[in-house]
């Protein structure tokens, strides 16, 4: 053994010691142990006198996923997922391209966590104690307009040492291969490997089943609300003990497992309303209590974003933190343009007359002529207006005063020069829009006044042309049409099929084309297509299934020549086109979505969701539960994430009745129905939204009180509403989104019914 001053090494055992050295109050021994398979990490609390410790933290250094270098953002970038939940915690690494090793961070028995800080994609702490800085936490804290948003769900503890008291904690560290084998450490580690149907956001007119595989002795599992709560063990399946839960009170729901002599687990549950209810609520409250209609102002038929927390729509004369670049928010972009699209989506299978003409006011009078040009309008007719919104846009002079305003230089003002339809996100959310109008006026006419179904159906494929001609044509080395993942692109291949079915086949065959190349640029030309415009978020995870599910699903032209790079001066050329490519693009883009997608930590707000709970967590789910039900080969795994996807953020939704004042996170009959952008799992942290606010905005555990670009996920989440029948390994016959029940008739005996 040797010994370097506070540090003893001892390498053939494999253990490293460090200890604090002097006359210090408290001492603290760190220990660290291999065997080659695992690193145990023990800590050692000593107290030379009295001693309170109100905090007690730990923090592992990693760079997450940066830059613009796509090698090193998915090769050398990791994203931290953990599950800070009492006696089970744990925390794990993941490559930001999906790849193995995953590296695990258990909390050894006797161990526990209670509470961590927002860090960025990989840091951040966590906490066996918090008393401390848990309790100077104050930011954001309750108010009576937000009166359940602040505290936060477990004790902050601290620890009392007597003179000579010891205390000691312990982590271990592994790798492993894959998600069944991160299970199986768990298990073997004394933790719990929990799987949940159908989603830990549950529909008051469901109940939720779960599973425990643990080697833990459970002594009981209890219910935050146990007058509203019915909790049903269903026995034990292998090495998992099985539980059926009901939950009547809306709002957070707190199980607490209880094993091992006292330690204590916790999962966090969100009980909503039924979906057919929160799908029409929300409608309908877009029409309510978020369009503006008013001829005198330039924004007349928007659907403005609405501020639970002060229960108004915010607007130009009224922007409260949308000021500068973030004035977009308030009119067009992702955050405006995501809601019409959705409400015109709902009235495809729930036709509403009054919601309806609510859509057709906003073409009217917002759209037609303001943010998207005419048909008569030269040059880019079609063309759609990107931000800060489409009344700055259309005057050059604006342009320039609002170029001036937030920067100078020539790159802004050269941006400004041009004529701002060049953004290609903006396009899909129109296209979406008038494709659902064309399947409204063609299935309910009488309910259509403002075009029929060939007028709509030519305004969407007219806004698809633009899409794919524009932005390429004006500014290429911006935003790339063709090597982007974006939002609703797939309404695309929708729209393909219905000039089909109406005669139209040269559009089709235009489209399809578009479509072609890229799918096959994305298959084939850009190893990391996965990021958006950030280095890497969650935006492209349902284009790029899409484009995949598309290459392995339909045979595609070998071209040469195929379409040339404005920015590369380049030809792109794919002689050898096979579907099996596409596929294998499938399982690597699949693998990259899963590390921005909460799996094997169960909390509502993490299990299925994206960091953040955002649009992306339906959107991006739909690939998820599209391949369960078409492609994998064992396809109860991805089920079950799918369907936890399709549900995680709906509870960023505030509805109820009158009996719980219509809401849990904004109480009032004035926020039924109204939503939140994202969710803020830590007990505070900063919003990206306040950017250009004085300050920032700091939001605290709960959902943001702004609804932003929700309307995006609520739109893919009708792409992914089913209901799923099967036979599950763990749970038997279920039913996802249904009640399966014993078919009583005739022939009753050997039959079963939903």
């Amino acid at each position: 053994m040797t010994s370097r001053g506070a540090m003893t090494a001892s390498p053939e055992s494999g253990r490293v010691r460090y200890s604090t050295v002097g006359a210090s109050p408290l001492a603290v021994t760190e220990t660290y142990v291999t065997d080659g398979k695992t690193l145990d990490w023990n800590i050692d609390l000593a107290a030379r006198v009295p001693v309170e410790i109100g905090d007690l933290g730990v923090t592992i250094p990693v760079q997450g996923p940066a830059g613009e270098n796509p090698a090193q953002i998915f090769e050398r970038g990791f994203l931290k997922h953990q599950f800070v939940s009492g006696a089970g915690s744990f925390f794990f690494y993941v490559r930001a391209s999906g790849a193995p090793p995953f590296l695990l961070v258990t909390a050894k028995p006797g161990t526990k966590l209670e509470y961590f800080t927002p860090g960025g994609r990989g840091g951040g702490s966590v906490f066996i104690h918090s008393a401390k800085s848990g309790a100077a936490e104050t930011r954001g804290m309750s108010t009576s307009t937000a009166p359940h948003v602040a505290p936060w769900r477990q004790a902050h503890t601290a620890l009392d040492l007597k003179a000579g008291g010891t205390s000691s904690y312990g982590f271990r560290m592994q790798w492993t291969n894959s998600y069944d084998e991160l299970r199986d450490a768990l298990y073997e580690n004394g933790l719990f490997d929990i799987r949940l149907v159908p989603g830990m956001t549950v529909p008051s007119d469901l109940s939720v089943k779960f599973s425990l595989r643990t080697k833990a002795k459970i002594d009981a599992v209890t219910a935050e609300f146990a007058e509203d709560t019915t909790i049903t063990p269903l026995g034990q399946h292998g090495q998992s003990r099985l539980y059926e839960a009901t939950f009547r009170k809306l709002g957070e729901n707190m199980l607490t497992i209880t094993h091992d002599g006292g330690r204590k687990t916790y999962l966090e549950f969100f009980a909503t309303e039924p979906m057919e209810t929160l799908i029409k609520k929300r409608a309908a409250f877009l029409v309510n209590s978020q369009q503006i209609k008013d001829p005198s102002k330039w924004w007349n038929g928007v659907y403005g974003i609405y501020d639970m927390k002060a229960k108004k729509v915010r607007t130009i004369d009224d922007p409260d933190i949308f000021l500068d670049r973030m004035v977009y928010a308030l009119t067009c972009d992702d955050p405006g343009l995501s809601k019409a699209p959705y409400l015109a989506a709902k009235n495809v299978s729930f036709p509403d007359q009054k919601e309806i003409e609510s859509l057709e006011y906003y073409i009217k009078n917002f759209v037609w002529g303001g943010l998207q040009r005419r048909d008569d309008e030269r040059p880019y007719p079609y063309g759609v207006y990107g931000t800060p919104n489409w009344f700055v846009n259309r005057d050059p002079q604006r342009r320039l005063d609002y170029a001036n305003k937030l920067a100078s230089g020539a790159t802004a003002k050269r941006d400004l020069v041009k004529e701002h339809v060049w953004r290609n996100y903006d396009y899909p959310h129109v296209i979406m829009m008038y494709f659902h109008m064309y399947q409204i006026a063609k299935m309910y006419p009488e309910m259509s006044k403002y075009l029929d179904a060939a007028g709509y159906l030519n305004r969407a494929w007219e806004t698809a042309r633009a899409f794919y001609t524009y932005p390429y044509e004006i500014y290429p080395e911006y935003y790339d049409t063709y090597k982007w993942g974006l939002y609703n692109e797939l309404i695309v291949l929708e729209l393909i099929d219905a000039l089909k079915a109406e005669g139209h086949a040269e559009q089709a065959k235009y489209l399809t084309s578009e479509w072609e190349k890229k799918t096959k640029y994305f298959v084939y030309d850009d190893p990391y297509p996965f990021r958006s415009e950030y280095a890497f978020d969650r935006t492209a995870f349902e284009s790029t299934y899409a484009l995949a599910k598309y290459g392995a699903t339909h045979d595609m032209p070998p071209d040469e020549n195929l379409w040339f790079d404005l920015k590369l001066k380049k030809w792109w050329s794919h002689p050898s086109v096979k579907r099996e490519d596409s596929r294998a693009f499938m399982d690597r883009q699949l693998a990259s979505g899963l590390v921005v997608r909460g799996w094997l930590n169960p909390a509502y707000y993490t299990l299925g969701a994206d960091p953040g709970v955002s649009y992306m967590a339906a959107m991006g789910g739909w690939g998820v539960l599209d391949y369960a039900l078409n492609f994998a080969p064992s396809p109860y795994d991805w089920l079950q994430l799918g369907y936890a996807s399709y549900l995680s953020s709906w509870s960023l939704m505030n509805t109820g009745t009158a009996a719980t004042n219509y809401g849990f996170w904004f109480p009032g009959k004035e926020n039924d129905g109204a939503s939140g952008w994202q969710f803020t799992s830590a007990k505070t942290a900063n919003a990206w939204m306040g950017s250009s606010f004085p300050g920032g905005v700091t939001e605290p555990r709960g959902p943001w009180h702004y609804d932003g670009e929700i309307d995006l996920g609520y739109g893919g989440a009708l792409r992914m509403a089913a209901t799923v029948v099967t036979n599950d390994p763990t749970f038997g016959w279920i039913a996802y989104g249904g009640v399966i029940k014993p078919y009583v008739g005739p022939d009753a005996a050997p039959n079963v019914g939903l």
